[in-house]
């Protein structure tokens, strides 16, 4: 175990009793936003929890901020050097006494409730072994949009869910600590800046994953999160943890398919010719067929899953055709094992079309 520098007042708090919950805080140069992120935290109404903050060798005004706090619930802890992301959660997992694990980055809030909330469920539901929440985006501008989530995420969607995307944002994640030590391993630096997508894959093999419904946390959405930072590294680690998923059910076609997801489903990038649109077609089909044929889901679950699975067709279809390609309209009704679970309002359908042919026009000029 590494060696944890703590002030006196630190390792006076940690010798109490042993806290439900841990939240697991990482910062590195984080002063313009960790004060928010720790009063949201100190501000829950469940209030048998310990926050750890691992201070990753900043070099502004962080330590400054982090003095300023006089809250028994809240230890400090140093690395002797800098570790990265995934480094410097796993070390701060070693001070983490609860038996829940909440994660929580420098600049996102949690709402009062939230920690309650997970708490209730994690303890309702023992299957499960990792349960987030929904979440809200807030701008640089300042402006609270919501996520294109579709509701009622059970166990059975939220599997399907990560053959697709990342239906987690780490900031709203509680995690059973037993969970993770059968695991043998927390977050794997090699598989950063992924790392927690890679967490979740991995947790599948221990127990079930949950997404509640209640909008619990904010995402602070900016120029110097990963998903901007680090789009390639991200992109191409993404893509190595799906294409490993995807070998029981693709075999050879795994690393292909993976590219093309991460691409358009989770990175959300508009299809610009009908030949990707149909090779995307095709693998979403297979990938519902072989999903459906290899783990065991009831009626309500099946249900639930093919209707994801069409709404993710048609935004994919819907985008390509409101970039200039209306004539993709077509390939969205000629795949009905994605169709069925989802039509799209005839609306939708209209005004994509309108907007499509006159970007179509456009372009053709």
């Amino acid at each position: 175990m590494s060696r944890i520098a703590e002030s006196r007042s630190d390792l006076t708090a940690a010798g109490g009793p042993v806290p439900r919950v841990s939240v697991l805080m990482t910062t590195y140069n984080g002063a313009g936003f960790i004060r928010d992120s720790i009063d949201s935290v100190l501000a829950q109404t469940l209030t048998d929890f310990e926050l750890v903050v691992v201070d990753d060798g900043s070099t502004d005004a962080t330590a400054a901020v982090l003095a300023a706090y006089d809250d028994p619930r809240l230890r400090v802890v140093r690395p002797e050097r800098n570790l990265g992301v995934a480094g410097a959660r796993n070390f701060g997992l070693e001070a983490c006494r609860g038996g829940y694990i909440a994660a929580h980055d420098h600049d996102d809030i949690s709402l009062p409730e939230r920690l309650a909330v997970q708490v209730r469920y994690l303890d309702a539901h023992p299957e499960v072994v990792l349960a987030g929440t929904e979440v809200l985006l807030r701008l640089q501008d300042g402006r609270i949009l919501p996520t294109d989530h579709a509701p009622g995420s059970s166990p059975a969607l939220v599997h399907w869910m990560l053959h697709v995307d990342n239906p987690f944002t780490w900031s709203s994640v509680m995690i059973r600590a037993a969970a993770l030590r059968r695991l043998g391993a927390f977050l794997r630096p090699e598989a950063e800046p992924a790392d927690d997508f890679d967490l979740y894959h991995r947790l599948l093999g221990i127990g079930a994953l949950a997404r509640l419904d209640e909008t619990l946390t904010i995402y602070r959405w900016h120029a110097s999160n990963t998903t901007y930072a680090q789009s390639e590294l991200l992109f191409a680690s993404a893509c190595a943890i799906l294409a490993r998923t995807y070998e029981p059910l693709l075999g050879a076609d795994s690393a292909d398919a993976a590219r093309l997801v991460v691409h358009h489903l989770s990175d959300r990038q508009p299809v610009r010719d009908i030949a990707t649109l149909e090779r995307l077609g095709t693998v979403m089909e297979r990938l519902l067929i072989g999903f459906q044929g290899l783990y065991a889901a009831d009626a309500a679950a099946l249900k639930q899953i093919e209707a994801h699975a069409g709404r993710v067709w048609w935004r994919v279809v819907r985008s390509a055709i409101r970039s200039g390609m209306p004539q993709a309209v077509a390939r969205h009704a000629a795949r009905p094992g994605l169709r069925r679970g989802f039509r799209p309002l005839w609306r939708d359908v209209a005004a994509s079309l309108a907007v499509g042919t006159v970007r179509a026009t456009g372009l053709a000029r």
